[in-house]
């Protein structure tokens, strides 16, 4: 299992990747807003954003902590095509409850490095960018192995907080 460095160049890399059928799925370049859910989200929706800006795209970034828009930060994604970049979907929970607070909802692409195939139904009718569907699924805990429905959380691996 990688962790820090490693693993947090590997998102950013991810982010690059799938910056390209984003931008290859408008016929124009785009002015874009990044909403990155803090803090598995960081290095993915970093990679995301600067390859696209590489690509001719203007981009705004905006740093999302506790699933919630700022009114400033509202007047800021009008007019522009949204990607909400989350490390893992799980549930949907913390996606559905940005796209609820947006003005322009029906502009929204999600990009996840990981989503459980149980949850792909609830968002096919968004734009979804995923490096891959997993059959498993489990809560996020501050632990190292995977056990009694729980494993190791994302954000702990990229930064090393583990206990």
């Amino acid at each position: 299992m990688s962790m820090g460095y490693k693993l947090r160049t590997a998102h950013y890399q991810l982010g690059e990747i799938i910056a390209e059928p984003i931008s290859k799925s408008s016929n124009q370049h785009k002015n874009y807003v990044v909403l990155i859910l803090m803090r598995a989200g960081l290095c993915f929706g970093n990679g995301i954003a600067d390859k696209l800006e590489q690509l001719g795209s203007n981009i705004s970034i905006i740093f999302v902590n506790d699933d919630k828009v700022s009114n400033e930060d509202l007047e800021i994604v009008k007019d522009k095509d949204i990607i909400i970049v989350d490390a893992v979907i799980n549930s949907g929970k913390s996606v559905f409850s940005l796209i609820d607070q947006l003005p322009n909802a029906n502009s929204v692409k999600l990009a996840t490095t990981v989503i459980p195939s149980s949850s792909t139904e609830l968002l096919e009718s968004y734009d979804l960018y995923t490096v891959r569907v997993s059959n498993n699924q489990y809560e996020g805990a501050k632990v190292q192995v995977i056990s009694d429905g729980k494993g190791p959380d994302t954000g702990d691996r990229l930064f090393s907080t583990y206990k």
